[in-house]
């Protein structure tokens, strides 16, 4: 297609916003439709004011015109009503049009479907098919269309649906390359033989010369790539092993260009941005200013600044996060930008004026123009280099002849670990946890570190991040969100069979409770701290390992109805009765007006003003009737002493946000001096009292909580819940319908059989400074520098 880069990334983008389904779109071509008077008498072309129409009512926007005609002709011929039919209609029909009548999943009309017989014709040699022609040269041509005649063109309206559906998200990556298969099987034998191979390695070695890789020895490595693909080596490769190759060792649709998922390196990602100072235009070098103050466009990543009016002349400087080579001894370089602030220049420490010198993106390095051209090329990436994944430890996996490291098989990128005491962070963000900071936190952390290792959980999930540094042993985890996004982050660790070299995670509170992270001493919530200074109490951050307990939960009836359990394991606590019916109430409130919950100080009147409709309903007040427990095997009497309204399980020191549900007790100590723990008890035992919590103990504490106000006096802090059993498992039967919560996730369950027992215990960072709302002395510590040299 004659599309350059920057185009096909944008119509990909066009296409991810569009809020009309393809479908819907393809019958407006019918007899009654608007768009059918630009359709040919047979119903099989469009022309080009037709096209236009269609592309910007599909997209939602005018697309710009040089776009339109340069994605128009690579789908024009030239007209005729008696035009053959080329052999990728057949191809594309048989591809993608099933039994329904569908294209690329699409469903067209009849009429749009009915095509005249194939005119078969001799093949003396290999024939390029239509859409090969256009496809393998989507982002290089060296010579301009020619648009003077658009008029008279016309373009197959099928080939166009079948291109749009490969652009939507919708498309499954085994669709779009079932699709390509048949684009360069132009023979249609159903398989590729050598010379549709090499026209593949040719589009491979194109889209590498535009990203940039080295290409030195890159073909004879694609040669390869495509004779391992060859399972049965016989010398062609059918649909069914290209397939298997494309899905499991080789990521072929990036590799043609197909998918974007490495973005082009050097541009920037520009988004609005309001200065509270004077701040100078990069392209212009004119202060920036608007109606509502200084108001331009900053790129996320390296902050180059521009006017709004600038943008389109702005150079596409930006870092370049992965190397194009695989090079173990390659140097790690300044990456200079004009800077548009005034300073100290760090060489001959005369003041910088502005523009009259250049600063480092990586280490934030000022000089002078002349200082620059004395220093040293080589960048040791500043203050954050113990955490920065720096660019040349990143790159493309197939160039990794000899195979090393532990990446996962059929990534796109390969990672090496960096030289040094260094220990890259990998920051897991959810942007929808405590009031939607997450957006401007992932913002941030993309601008502090190598973007490669900041990724949003709410367009990628956990494991496309564990799978990048899955080759790098000594690194660490941040979590950034609230007590569910980090058991989802840790489930997801639980996959990837890291052994002994699981890497241990640290916590960003952003969610509403944040227990976890308030006894590992993260804080209670994040309030707009400066993140440098989050990053430096990570660097000194010490190992413990905190419990996690199976929970399995059978229902005693099948037939009854109940919500779906939310996870399978229990990393702060289980509870049932009154304070489950509360997050209950707040969870079917919160999804049915999610407007009213959009911060946490909000969120937490909420849960005030339900915790006092909870009071006067006392709907669970005899719970010692519905409930009976077993702690290791012994029975635990809970109708003794007042009523119970809830029972929970507890395996850290906070609940409801901070509550110390089982209370302090000084722990004994060994003549050793060393910290004894006690065997496990059933709930008759009377030294309940001396026992102390331990996150890495193995053992749950179970508590039982009399009603609201009792919450209340233990929120703060006169009162403790009534202790039940410590132990290491327990099994619950439950006699009729109760809430539960796992974990801050409510749900209601049906009388059921409820079995806990110990899963493992994972390594987790403890915070040295900072807020500590809750403290303790339990903590069996362990560095993390010491960690790093086994």
């Amino acid at each position: 297609m004659l599309l350059s880069p920057e185009q096909f990334a944008k119509l990909t983008e066009y296409a991810s916003y569009s809020s009309h389904k393809l479908q819907d779109m393809l019958q407006w071509f019918q007899p009654s439709g608007m768009l059918h008077k630009y359709l040919s008498e047979d119903g099989d072309t469009l022309d080009y004011d037709g096209f236009r129409q269609f592309m910007n009512v599909y997209f939602g926007a005018d697309l710009p015109s040089d776009l339109t005609q340069q994605l128009f002709l690579s789908f024009a011929f030239p007209p005729g009503a008696n035009q053959h039919r080329s052999s990728f209609l057949s191809v594309v029909q048989s591809a993608f049009v099933n039994d329904e009548g569908s294209v690329g999943g699409v469903a067209c009309s009849s009429k749009l479907l009915e095509t005249p017989p194939i005119l078969s014709t001799p093949k003396t040699e290999r024939r390029p098919s239509l859409i090969e022609k256009t496809l393998k040269n989507v982002f290089f041509q060296d010579t301009e269309p020619k648009v003077d005649d658009f008029g008279l063109r016309r373009i197959p309206l099928k080939p166009l649906a079948c291109y749009l559906s490969l652009l939507s998200g919708s498309s499954l990556p085994i669709d779009k390359l079932e699709f390509v298969f048949h684009v360069y099987d132009s023979d249609d034998n159903g398989y590729l033989d050598s010379k549709e191979i090499e026209s593949i390695i040719e589009q491979m070695m194109n889209v590498a010369r535009y990203q940039q890789w080295d290409t030195i020895e890159l073909e004879p490595i694609l040669k390869k790539m495509m004779a391992d693909i060859d399972y049965d080596n016989n010398g062609i490769i059918s649909l069914e092993e290209w397939i298997r190759g494309g899905l499991t060792t080789i990521p072929l649709l990036v590799l043609l260009g197909i998918d974007t998922e490495i973005k082009q390196e050097g541009c920037h990602i520009w988004k609005i941005r309001h200065f509270s100072k004077l701040t100078y235009c990069n392209v212009c070098r004119q202060g920036l200013s608007s109606w509502g103050g200084k108001q331009g466009l900053s790129c996320v990543l390296c902050k180059y600044t521009s006017h709004e009016r600038c943008v389109l002349q702005a150079k596409n400087n930006c870092i370049h996060t992965y190397s194009p080579q695989a090079n173990k001894e390659a140097k790690m370089t300044h990456h200079w930008l004009d800077s548009n602030n005034a300073g100290k220049c760090f060489k001959c420490k005369l003041s910088v004026g502005i523009f009259e010198g250049k600063r480092c993106r990586w280490c934030n390095l000022l000089l002078h123009d002349a200082c620059v051209q004395a220093s040293i090329d080589e960048c040791d990436l500043g203050v954050l280099a113990y955490h920065i994944l720096p660019p040349t430890n990143i790159f493309p996996s197939f160039l990794n002849t000899k195979k090393e490291g532990n990446n996962e098989v059929g990534a796109l990128l390969q990672t090496t670990p960096p030289l040094g005491n260094k220990r890259p962070l990998l920051v897991l963000i959810n942007p929808k946890s405590g009031g939607r900071q997450g957006e401007k936190i992932y913002r941030k952390f993309q601008y502090l570190l190598n973007p490669r290792q900041v990724y949003n959980l709410g367009k990628h999930p956990p494991e496309i991040g564990l799978r990048l540094f899955k080759g790098i042993k000594n690194c660490s985890i941040l979590a950034c969100g609230g007590d569910g996004t980090i058991n989802w982050i840790l489930e997801s660790m639980d996959k990837m069979n890291y052994g002994n070299d699981r890497p241990p995670v640290a916590i960003l509170p952003l969610g509403t409770g944040n227990d976890l992270a308030r006894c590992l001493h993260w804080g209670g919530g994040y309030e707009s701290e400066p993140l440098v200074k989050i990053l430096n109490n990570i660097e000194k951050a010490t190992i413990v390992y905190l419990d996690r307990w199976q929970i399995h939960i059978e229902q005693t009836k099948k037939s009854d109805k109940g919500d779906p359990q939310p996870y399978n394991i229990i990393n702060n606590y289980f509870s049932i009765g009154v304070d489950a019916s509360i997050a209950h109430r707040f969870h079917v409130m919160r999804e049915k007006y999610p407007e009213k919950f959009n911060s946490r100080m909000r969120n937490k009147l909420w849960y005030l003003e339900l915790s006092t409709t909870e009071t006067l309903r006392s709907e669970y007040k005899n719970l010692h009737e519905q409930i009976d427990i077993l702690c290791d095997g012994e029975t635990v009497d809970i109708s003794s002493g007042p009523n119970l309204e809830g029972l929970a399980l507890l395996n850290i020191p906070s609940m409801y946000g901070g509550s110390n549900m089982w209370g302090s007790a000084r722990k004994e100590r060994s003549l050793w001096g060393k910290s004894s723990f006690f065997s496990p008890i059933g709930g008759s035992s009377n030294n309940l009292h001396s026992r102390v919590q331990d996150i890495s103990d193995k053992l749950v504490e179970v508590v039982g909580v009399e009603n609201v106000m009792q919450m209340s006096q233990i929120k703060a802090g006169v009162r403790g819940a009534r202790r039940l059993s410590q132990c290491g498992t327990v099994v619950i039967q439950t006699h009729r319908s109760y809430p539960m919560q796992i974990d801050g996730e409510a749900f209601v369950s049906p009388p059921s059989l409820i079995q806990i027992t110990h899963k493992n215990q994972v390594p987790m960072l403890v915070g040295k400074s900072g807020k500590r709302e809750l403290k303790f002395n339990f903590f069996k510590r362990k560095s993390v520098d010491s960690n790093c040299s086994h």
